[in-house]
């Protein structure tokens, strides 16, 4: 597998497959070490996880080099931009490559370069995967058959993800957001929302879990509004510790501006918090307006603060209508 040594997608697919008795090699841009996982790490000076990567193709040769030397069977990128494009630049073949989102529906938009070296990468791969119908569909804008386009939607483990052990306070009301802290993810947006709102919801607590980038200008934000009181920055936290929070959170909120297949909003979903999300098309394919959860439109501020304010006085109605008809697609 070529891909981000620290994506949580990277992990799941290594895993599954490390778990099936295969022998897994990662060849990746970050410094990791994976139990049960040959990692085998390449130097690139760094990955901006907000985008600008393409001098990372200029790693093809050593990457080359290591699938001479483990001789693999197959070969696995993770994003078609940058690890993509390396993988298609390797010439090894049998090669899959799996897009993750802003790979192909943001980063390529303002590039000719970026759709240059998009297509190239797609005519390269023996089989490319896509985790929604939305992202299929911007593939075949890109050129590429249906035939060569297989659907896999990226799911979660429900044995994990669930409400067995859902309590919500009676004395709060709690909002979680477990988006990292990236210009994709809007969370500005969410910040700007608890400030118009924060004087109407008695108990309100916001907990906002990730990492990122972005994080020392959120925090100057959250200082601005003078919401410090009720918003809390837990950083990255283990998996179990994101199901207890999610299992005692009234609302999930999810303002990405662009996403493949929205995990953290289906985890939330199973955990039973009521999703307040962004009207695109990864969240349509799990969010039934007014039935399951609510839309608001991008960088709508006072929307955002206008449904929070709502379903925060009509949650018992509203959660008993959602968490009966999410059990149906989740």
């Amino acid at each position: 597998m070529l891909a981000d040594g620290e994506s949580i997608h990277t992990t799941r697919w290594c895993r599954h497959f490390a778990d099936l008795g295969h022998e897994i090699h990662l060849i990746t841009f970050k410094d990791v070490q994976l139990e049960n996982i040959h990692v085998h790490f390449v130097n690139s000076g760094g990955i901006n996880v907000s985008g600008g990567n393409w001098k990372v193709i200029f790693k093809y040769k050593e990457v080359k080099h290591i699938l001479k030397k483990i001789k693999p069977d197959v070969l696995h990128s993770l994003y078609a931009t940058s690890y993509g494009m390396v993988g298609a630049l390797s010439g090894f073949h049998p090669y899959i490559v799996t897009p993750l989102g802003s790979d192909i529906l943001i980063s390529p938009k303002d590039s000719i370069i970026y759709r240059s070296l998009l297509k190239f990468t797609f005519k390269k791969a023996d089989l490319i995967t896509s985790m929604a119908p939305h992202m299929t569909e911007v593939m075949m804008g890109y050129g590429v058959k249906k035939e060569k386009i297989a659907h896999i939607v990226l799911g979660i483990n429900t044995t994990i993800f669930n409400r067995k052990n859902r309590k919500l306070s009676s004395d709060e009301f709690v909002i979680t957001s477990t988006r990292n802290f990236e210009a994709v993810y809007n969370i500005p947006h969410f910040l700007k929302a608890i400030f118009l709102v924060k004087n109407d919801i008695p108990g309100l607590r916001v907990n906002i879990i990730g990492s990122g980038s972005l994080r020392g200008e959120l925090e100057s934000l959250v200082q601005e509004l003078k919401i410090s009181d009720v918003v809390i920055f837990l950083g990255k936290v283990p998996q179990t510790k994101v199901v207890e929070i999610l299992n005692s959170s009234h609302v999930f909120v999810i303002v990405s501006l662009s996403d493949g297949n929205a995990l953290s909003l289906i985890e939330s979903m199973a955990c039973g918090a009521y999703p307040i999300a962004t009207n695109i098309p990864a969240n349509r394919e799990w969010v039934e307006d007014g039935v399951n959860g609510r839309f608001v439109n991008i960088d709508d501020v006072r929307g955002l603060a206008e449904q929070i304010k709502n379903v925060y006085s009509n949650f018992d109605k509203l959660i008993e209508v959602a968490m009966s008809e999410s059990a149906k697609v989740i």
